[in-house]
């Protein structure tokens, strides 16, 4: 499977920069800036559109790295080798490639695309959860790194206040995610610590942290030892509310379950168990450089400007089953977004952990108490109450209908947006459905709301903007055993735009065609939408093909080399002019729509957007 790397000669930016010259599209495709990086997305715009987060990689990644639930199943923590990503994808994907998957996410790739494997001896590999696990002896080089507006962020590269492991740090080496961006430019999003090098030992001070701007987002005060100091948490975006900047996320408030289990140790460590860390924090016992937590849906009260004062979580939330249990399993929850939708307070929406015979991650809503005003103002901040989003429930009838769902988005009229994982193989794969709720009523979104979702579909709920429009990505293929191609979306919910010619699910790169086949909208075919402004732009991803594909068509071939760029989609006056299909195309020479296309899913876990 390749992994094209990203790289425009001064030609190609220049002719990406040539306007459509024909029939004007709905969407204008523009090319974005990119930090040094072989793939690149647009994963957050703001509100007003004038500030876009862009974020890039190096090569892929093994586990989320602003995911608070590895892949919103591994409650016990299980996945820590190259066998264990097999395992997951084996049972929770059902493709026949998982060998290959689990190796591209676990070893990474080489600099020519190749996926690397165990016989790679010098693992001179970009990527992969084995390139973080062996940085202990080996160190580490950045994976993911992140721009606003062109902008470097990376606020904890040179190190935080408080306590540190011993050396200097290395600020090329830490991961860093922008979930969301302020009107003003301040990014929210969650970076790993700096690795610092004492003799042989590479450590760092923590796997994951929350930041606004320049100010760190600290696990609750009165915490013990071990959460103060390397607990996680994880900021996803920001609103104000009661004259007040709250910025909303999650925060470690409890140590992992069962931390004498091996299962628990990243495979080749030397480690038998993590428990050396649970009581006492020592940056020379390597088990604290894996030591997990269970993270509660959380806020901060933070300045409005993002300043670089460090600020503490307050919880929002009880556990419903508590934060550990079934032997082994760690209880998890987060704040994905919020919006005022009356009363000038805040609703949030994300997910917790319910005990089912097992934890299972379930879509909830965060609803403001009645004095909320003077409830934010007080010592323990617990100003939301919180219930399950109807219509999506976990076991039906006394059998397991769901693996997991969860809230992404809200806008200000009360509409949640959200994914619903199936337990049971439908049309050949374990569906991601897209619902959309508000109050008591949930629609799982299917072929009667748009031939976008057919029988068995997978897709993202990526966000959704005050004039009820989503974006995300769906499949656009129905194979079945291994991963399908997708393309980013749009889906109008409500009333209908004349925007949209009467019709309310549209595959973007319909609504980008200006039906001129040498003119720039034709070098973009829109792999991912992650974010949506208040007028339509949208925050994507596209597969980029210098000089144009061979006609507008949406399966045309490259001749050249396909990379995945970061682009933003403004919105104008225009026409939609669907692309057609051609018949009996021939395979493309670069990463195309086969290995390219199929490999967006290992870009998957880090540019998973939150609000």
């Amino acid at each position: 499977m390749q992994f094209n790397k990203f790289k425009l000669s001064a030609i190609a930016l220049a002719v990406a920069g040539i306007p459509a010259v024909a029939n004007a599209a709905l969407y204008q495709v523009q090319l974005m800036d990119a930090p040094s990086s072989n793939s690149s997305q647009t994963t957050a715009i703001s509100s007003d559109s004038s500030k876009v987060s862009v974020e890039g990689l190096s090569g892929p990644v093994g586990l989320n790295y602003s995911e608070e639930l590895p892949y919103m199943v591994d409650v016990e923590h299980f996945i820590n080798s190259q066998d264990d990503l097999y395992r997951y994808c084996r049972d929770f994907l059902g493709y026949n490639t998982c060998e290959e998957w689990a190796d591209e996410r676990w070893y990474g790739v080489q600099a020519t695309g190749a996926v690397c494997d165990s016989e790679d001896s010098t693992q001179n590999c970009l990527g992969g959860l084995k390139k973080e696990i062996d940085a202990w002896s080996n160190g580490f080089s950045s994976n993911s790194v992140a721009t606003v507006n062109g902008t470097s962020v990376n606020p904890f590269g040179n190190g935080v206040n408080g306590t540190e492991p011993p050396g200097s740090p290395d600020p090329a080496s830490t991961n860093v995610v922008v979930n969301s961006v302020t009107d003003g430019g301040v990014p929210v999003g969650a970076s790993s610590g700096p690795y610092t090098n004492s003799g042989a030992i590479h450590a760092r001070a923590f796997q994951r942290r929350g930041f606004y701007g320049e100010a760190e987002m600290l696990p609750p005060s009165g915490s013990s030892t071990v959460i103060e100091a390397i607990g996680q948490t994880n900021a996803n975006g920001v609103i104000e509310a009661a004259s007040q900047t709250i910025v909303f996320g999650s925060a470690s408030v409890a140590n992992m379950a069962d931390v004498g289990n091996g299962n628990k140790v990243p495979e080749d460590t030397g480690l038998a168990n993590l428990s050396s860390c649970a009581t006492n924090l020592n940056y020379s016992d390597r088990a604290c450089q894996y030591f997990q937590f269970a993270n509660q849906a959380s806020i901060w009260l933070a300045s409005g400007s993002g300043a670089a004062d460090a600020v503490n979580a307050f919880a929002i939330a009880d556990f419903p089953n508590g934060a550990t249990g079934n032997t082994d399993d760690t209880a998890q929850g987060s704040v994905n977004a919020a919006a005022i939708v009356s009363n000038s307070a805040p609703t949030m929406v994300g997910f917790n952990t319910y005990n089912d015979s097992g934890f299972y991650a379930r879509a909830v809503k965060y609803t403001p108490v009645a004095d909320f005003a003077t409830c934010i103002t007080g010592t323990t901040k617990r100003c939301w109450d919180m219930s399950l989003i109807p219509g999506v429930d976990i076991r039906q009838s006394g059998d397991i209908i769901y693996q997991y769902t969860e809230a992404t988005d809200i806008n200000s009229s009360g509409v949640v947006v959200g994914v619903a994982k199936n337990a049971r193989l439908n049309n050949g794969a374990y569906a991601e459905t897209v619902f959309v709720n508000n109050g008591s009523s949930t629609t799982l979104l299917g072929t009667s709301q748009s031939a976008l979702f057919f029988n068995g579909y997978n897709a993202t709920a990526a966000a959704i903007n005050d004039n009820n429009e989503l974006v995300g990505k769906v499949d656009i293929e129905n194979s079945r055993d291994r991963s399908r191609r997708q393309r980013g979306y749009i889906y109008a919910h409500g009333t209908l735009s004349a925007d949209f010619d009467g019709t309310r699910g549209w595959r973007l790169d319909d609504l980008t065609n200006d039906d001129n086949p040498t003119g720039n909208a034709n070098q973009f075919r829109i792999a991912e939408a992650f974010d949506i402004a208040a007028n339509g732009d949208i925050a994507a991803s596209a597969f980029y093909c210098a000089g144009g594909y061979s006609s507008v068509a949406h399966n045309a071939r490259c001749n050249g080399t396909e990379e995945l760029v970061a682009v933003k989609l403004v919105r104008q006056s225009g026409d939609i002019s669907p692309r057609p299909e051609e018949r009996n195309v021939i395979e493309r020479s670069g990463g195309g729509m086969g290995a390219l296309g199929l490999g967006l899913l290992a870009l998957g876990g880090i540019f998973r957007r939150k609000k």
